[in-house]
């Protein structure tokens, strides 16, 4: 079937109306299969009826400029460690589940509702949370299922149109217009690993979603939840998965074109300010330095003096004004 300009998100919705099997792969023209790969997404579904959703890793690819053919191999996806923290907040914080790499039953589909029309670009992306909130999912073992070629041309739909090399940016907007939504709509305790409590856990949730806006550099969103953690009482010290949150937020690898967390530097006067009075932002501000320091020595200094000379500002902004 074909559809009239009506971009991506709605030509999906039109297909799948028309979908009458039971499991459906959704490929973009980039997405090319491996061989044995529709078995070996289907085979984990049919010995666990249990789960909704299987997943896998794929092959980052050049396309060949003579022909638009496969190329070589430039590298493999990588999907996190799930086993404590859980599927849904590793989800949050990266996408590992983009274009065909989420394989899922129908029904699923049927039930989280059509596909975001408003959304030019990562509709994959809010589609994968909205499944990974109601549906458990399995991996499938061993390489990857599907080639995902890179190449160069115009890229998104006729009403916005762009380079390859504004892909990201790109990214970035869209992603942000998802998560602008789930920080106003997705209910707390979901940003906790499952069996979590928010009685028990108020100060870690928060800091996590912290972590999750910081990694889209939604600012208005971080100092937000910055500002709820400053109002929160107690004076218990960071637990272990805390300090985590807060260690992998400062190290993040940055992933759009527009950089990290570390290139706002109000937030590290924000935590300053608030610091001098909340004992929360205090123990905040003194993990954040010890991840600093971690990331000082991480980098090498004889191959990067610059990044090194960057960290120990900011180190040094957590405690004095500049």
């Amino acid at each position: 079937m074909e559809t009239a300009q009506v971009g991506k998100p709605a030509a999906i919705n039109a297909g799948l109306e028309k979908v009458a099997g039971d499991y459906l792969w959704i490929f973009d023209d980039d997405d090319v299969a491996l061989p044995e790969a529709l078995d070996r997404l289907v085979e984990p579904l049919e010995r666990h009826p249990e789960h909704g959703f299987s997943y896998s890793t794929f092959f980052y690819t050049a396309t060949r400029p003579q022909d638009h053919r496969i190329g070589p191999i430039l590298g493999e996806s990588a999907i996190p460690d799930l086993d404590e923290r859980g599927f849904l907040v590793p989800l949050l914080e990266a996408n590992f589940l983009g274009g065909a790499a989420l394989f899922a039953r129908t029904s699923c589909y049927e039930r989280v509702g059509a596909f975001d029309v408003q959304l030019v670009r990562s509709q994959d992306y809010e589609m994968a949370i909205r499944i990974a909130r109601r549906f458990t999912g399995i991996r499938v073992p061993g390489s990857p299922t599907f080639h995902y070629r890179q190449h160069e041309g115009l890229r998104g739909s006729t009403r916005d149109r762009f380079e390859m090399g504004a892909r990201l940016r790109k990214w970035l907007q869209y992603d942000q217009m998802i998560f602008r939504k789930l920080h106003q709509q997705l209910p707390l305790a979901e940003y906790l690993p499952p069996g979590g409590s928010l009685d028990r856990q108020l100060r870690q949730a928060h800091l996590q979603r912290l972590s999750v806006m910081a990694s889209k550099l939604l600012m208005p969103e971080v100092m937000a939840d910055l500002q709820v953690l400053a109002n929160l009482p107690g004076r218990t010290p960071l637990s272990e998965q805390e300090r985590r949150i807060i260690h992998s937020t400062i190290n993040r690898v940055p992933f759009y074109m527009e950089g990290s967390l570390n290139d706002h530097l109000e937030f590290f006067d924000e935590v300053r300010r608030l610091a001098r009075s909340a004992r929360v932002v205090q123990l905040i501000r003194a993990e954040m330095l010890r991840s600093l320091r971690a990331r000082r020595i991480m980098t090498r200094p004889w191959r990067n003096p610059r990044q090194v000379a960057g960290t120990l500002r900011r180190g040094i902004r957590l405690y004095v004004a500049t």
